[in-house]
């Protein structure tokens, strides 16, 4: 059984590459993981803390990619 692939991802950059004004901290949501299938981001899910992300890749043996 393959193990569903994912990204880790911080607001910062989503805010810089998508433009959004410097005090968007996306509701202090700024940790991020892309559930993928294939190459394609099919979710995206955001924390407030690496602890709680990092909590939901391991709940769902989730592979990083990135």
């Amino acid at each position: 059984m393959t193990k569903q692939k994912c990204e880790i991802e911080h607001w910062e950059n989503v805010r810089k590459s998508m433009k959004y004004p410097i005090e968007d901290n996306n509701n202090g949501y700024v940790y991020g993981i892309y559930i993928l299938d294939e190459d394609v981001v099919v979710d995206a899910e955001w924390f407030k803390t690496d602890e709680e992300r990092f909590k939901v890749i391991k709940k769902y043996n989730l592979e990083i990619i990135n």
